[in-house]
């Protein structure tokens, strides 16, 4: 008689086997991390909603209001994330097949995606300018802001290796400009370029010559495989555009970008420009979108200058740290000779 195909099962339901059977203690795993991620995935997507409520069924009676909560995603980046990359090894790729619980996410992702019009954030820029909200005037506090995410992209330096933009955060402080288009690109500039803000690109310079941490980044995110290619054809006009020293600070990102990331970001129009104030633990201190309105210019001045003065105070604590532990070494040194 041939065996039954569940006598696998029978270990597991002895009553005096004291032991757990493996593959069902590593289906638990799978169950709660899938849990976990879930849960992440929900508190994550409903940050944008509870930000901004922007989805109201008459876009011409919305006004965009202040930002009054930190954006961004609740862990910190590490190098790698978000790379677009499927690194899962054949065996995790077939059990997430017949993964019902996996079937069921991507679902309801496919579903948000197909439910979403075409020319949905077209259309949104014909109010306000594609603007969803309202700079605040003050930046957000330390201890309660929020990540921003890792991205991959190829830069003006390297344009034919992808790199991470989390190394370039790190331990400065960062005005981040994210756009999908030139109409994106320029709203951006009209936060941060010379001829629209002096008084930001002046403080950067006097930085730049006193060898602080403020920098300027620009990403272009392009989910479309063939704007990307047309973008990275026309790299060396880009190049022209920028000094050198700003070539590893481009980053054109075509991949790794999710629905979830944006959400958390505030990016609900893909079709307008955001600009990010971050500092050197890559937290989003201050949020700007679409074209600047009064008082938005002043308020990132404002809260660069804050995030320089906290820098240089945290940087001269450390100094004087380091100095202050090697002289009790050497004191200590010193008493045992």
């Amino acid at each position: 008689m041939p065996p039954s195909p569940f006598t696998f099962l029978i270990p597991c339901l002895l009553p005096f086997r004291r032991t757990v059977c493996p593959q069902c203690l590593r289906f638990s795993q799978q169950q709660q991390q899938q849990q976990q991620q879930q849960q992440q995935r929900r508190r994550i997507g409903n940050t944008a909603q509870k930000i901004l409520n922007i989805e109201k069924p008459n876009p011409e009676s919305y006004t965009p209001k202040p930002l009054s909560r930190p954006i961004g995603v609740p862990y910190p980046p590490k190098p790698g994330e978000h790379s677009g990359i499927d690194s899962r090894t054949w065996r995790e790729k077939r059990d997430d097949m017949f993964n019902y619980d996996k079937h069921l996410i991507r679902r309801e992702q496919l579903t948000k995606e197909a439910a979403k019009p075409y020319f949905q954030d077209w259309s949104r820029t014909n109010y306000h300018r594609g603007k969803t909200f309202i700079a605040p005037s003050r930046i957000f506090r330390a201890e309660k802001s929020l990540y921003f995410p890792n991205m991959v992209g190829a830069t003006l330096a390297s344009p034919k290796t992808l790199s991470d933009t989390t190394p370039v955060l790190r331990d400065r402080i960062s005005i981040v400009g994210v756009y999908s288009g030139h109409w994106a690109e320029l709203q951006t500039h009209d936060f941060v370029k010379e001829q629209s803000h002096p008084e930001l690109a002046e403080l950067i310079a006097h930085d730049e010559r006193q060898g602080g941490p403020l920098q300027r980044l620009e990403l272009n995110v392009e989910d479309n495989s063939m704007k990307a290619l047309i973008v990275r054809t026309f790299m060396r006009g880009i190049k022209k555009e920028r000094r050198e020293q700003d070539w590893g600070r481009y980053f054109l990102v075509s991949r790794g970008v999710t629905n979830e990331m944006r959400e958390a970001m505030a990016i609900v129009n893909s079709k307008a420009g955001y600009v990010y104030l971050v500092d050197w633990l890559c937290r989003i201190r201050w949020a700007g979108s679409a074209n600047a309105q009064a008082g938005e210019k002043e308020a990132l001045v404002m809260g660069a200058k804050r995030l320089l003065e906290a820098w240089k105070r945290e940087k001269e604590a450390s100094t004087k740290g380091m100095v202050g532990g090697g002289r009790k070494a050497v004191a200590t040194s010193s008493d045992r000779r």
